[in-house]
């Protein structure tokens, strides 16, 4: 998801798509505001510094540098293995899938 897809669904979430001069568009703006910053909160909260090691028989995201990614099961010795591949966070492959219970 983009900057521009949560700017756009928090718009259309706040009603300031709807009219954003209206009487209400200081508490809109606000909601507008919250929204974004619950997205971003959301998106960041999977991710895990290096310095935690991930729990064993998982599968995980790891970040290398600025731009590199790459899936993992497990590492059996993490020390080594996040300085040899400058691991910088990682995440359960779990905790980024969508949540489908209702």
């Amino acid at each position: 998801m983009t900057k521009e897809q949560i700017e756009e669904a928090a718009k259309e979430y706040s009603g300031l798509t709807d009219n954003p001069k209206d009487s209400d568009s200081r508490e809109r703006g606000s909601l507008c505001i919250a929204f974004k910053d619950g997205a971003d909160w959301c998106i960041n909260s999977v991710w895990h510094d290096a310095s935690e090691q991930p729990k064993r028989n998982e599968i995980y995201l790891v970040q290398m540098g600025k731009d590199g990614f790459d899936t993992f099961y497990d590492s059996k010795n993490w020390k080594v293995f996040k300085r040899g591949l400058n691991i910088t966070r990682w995440a359960y492959i779990e905790d980024l899938l969508p949540n489908t219970e209702e």
